[in-house]
C-alpha cells in the first residue's frame, strides 16, 4: 500500500516535471513575441474540470445530509456538456463518478492532457451557519486572508498529510520551472477568476466573496491557468438546498461556462 502511493506520487512528480519542461522551453522560445499574441492563442483545445473530492473524502457536509462530493459532480457533468456544446473543446473529468482522486493525481491528469485550462468545482463549508456566499481563487503561496488560508489548509490536507505545501520538498529544477511556469500563469488565472466570479454574482443571487488568492495544493501542480470555485456554502441551510437543486447547479455551470467564454473572448 505504502509503496503503491509512493510510486503514485513519483507518477505525479514526472509528470508535473514533464509539463513544466515543456512550459519552459515554450517559454523561452516565444519570449520575443509574448507582447503580441495572435487570436489563436486563446483557442482552448483541452479543458480539464475537477470536481472536489470524492470516494472516501466527502468534503462539506449540509444540515439536510448533502454532501460536497455529490455536488461538485453534479455540476461538473453539467459545465462538461456547456463547454463541449459551447466551446467545442475536449473536457476531461478528473473523475466521472464517486471514488477517491488524489491531489497529485487530479493535477497529473491535467499535466498529461495538456490541459488549457483547469476548472475545481467545490462547495464551501464553515462553523457559523451564516457564512455565505460564492468565491473563486487562483494560485498564491500566501493567502489573502487568515479565513482563505484555514480553507486552503483544509482542502491540501483533507487525509494525506503529503498534499501540503511543502517547497523544502521539490529539488531544485522542479522549483525553478515551477517558477517560470506560474509567472506565465498567474496573470491569467487571476483574470479568469475575476471573469467567473462577476458571472457567479450576476447569476446566482449570492453575496459576492470576490477573488481571492491562495496556496490551494491542486492549483500549484497544474501548468496552465487554474482556478478553484467555491460555489456557496453547504454549512448555511439556505444554501445548501440551493446546491441540492438541479436548476441552481445548472446555474452554477452556466455562470462558470460565461466567465470562460468571456476569458476566452468567444460568443457566448
Amino acid at each position: 500500500m505504502i509503496a503503491d502511493r509512493r510510486r503514485t506520487r513519483r507518477a505525479a512528480r514526472a509528470a508535473a516535471l514533464a509539463a513544466l519542461l515543456a512550459v519552459a522551453v515554450v517559454l523561452c522560445l516565444a519570449a520575443p513575441a509574448a507582447a503580441q499574441p495572435g487570436p489563436a492563442a486563446r483557442r482552448i483545445q483541452t479543458v480539464v474540470i475537477d470536481p472536489g473530492h470524492g470516494g472516501t473524502e466527502s468534503g462539506a457536509k449540509g444540515r439536510f445530509g448533502n454532501l460536497e462530493k455529490d455536488v461538485t459532480l453534479a455540476i461538473a457533468l453539467k459545465l462538461k456538456a456547456l463547454v463541449e456544446r459551447g466551446m467545442g473543446s475536449e473536457v476531461v473529468l478528473t473523475r466521472d463518478r464517486d471514488v477517491d482522486v488524489s491531489l497529485e493525481n487530479r493535477s497529473a491528469i491535467a499535466n498529461n492532457h495538456k490541459a488549457g485550462l483547469f476548472i475545481s468545482l467545490h462547495a464551501n463549508g464553515a462553523v457559523q451557519k451564516k457564512a455565505a456566499g460564492s468565491e473563486t481563487f487562483f494560485l498564491s503561496l500566501n493567502a489573502t486572508d487568515e479565513e482563505t488560508r484555514r480553507l486552503a489548509y483544509l482542502e491540501n490536507n483533507g487525509s494525506d498529510l503529503q498534499s501540503r505545501i511543502d517547497p523544502s520538498s521539490d529539488d531544485d529544477l522542479m522549483m525553478i520551472l515551477w517558477d517560470m511556469a506560474q509567472n506565465a500563469y498567474v496573470k491569467e488565472s487571476g483574470r479568469l477568476a475575476e471573469y467567473v466570479q462577476i458571472e457567479l454574482d450576476a447569476m446566482l443571487g449570492l453575496r459576492n466573496r470576490g477573488i481571492k488568492q491562495a496556496p490551494f495544493k491542486i492549483l500549484r501542480g497544474v501548468a496552465c491557468p487554474a482556478i478553484l470555485v467555491e460555489a456557496a456554502f453547504l454549512s448555511n441551510p439556505d444554501e445548501e438546498q440551493k446546491l441540492a437543486s438541479e436548476d441552481y447547479q445548472a446555474r452554477i455551470a452556466e455562470a462558470v461556462y460565461r466567465g470562460l467564454t468571456r476569458f476566452l473572448r468567444l460568443p457566448e
